[in-house]
């Protein structure tokens, strides 16, 4: 009898990153945008995952997005 993986039902992250073919639980670590008018736009995101089998097939050049969060108020 194997144990099922884990799965975390809340984080305290404030980004959440989400890759179309990618079932992982990505944790992101800091991200950087350039945006201007009339010019291509970029974004480069560091995380990690306690997933390793993550391959560069499944990441690089796919519909993503990056959601940002407010923290949630603790009633201080």
């Amino acid at each position: 009898m194997s144990a099922a993986p884990l799965s975390v039902a809340f984080s305290h992250s404030h980004h959440l990153l989400a890759v179309r073919g990618c079932d992982a639980d990505l944790d992101v670590l800091v991200f950087e945008g350039r945006e201007a008018l009339s010019q291509p736009f970029s974004y480069r995101i560091e995380f990690t995952s306690s997933q390793h089998a993550i391959s560069r097939e499944m990441m690089l050049l796919k519909p993503a997005s990056l959601t940002l969060q407010a923290p949630v108020d603790q009633g201080r």
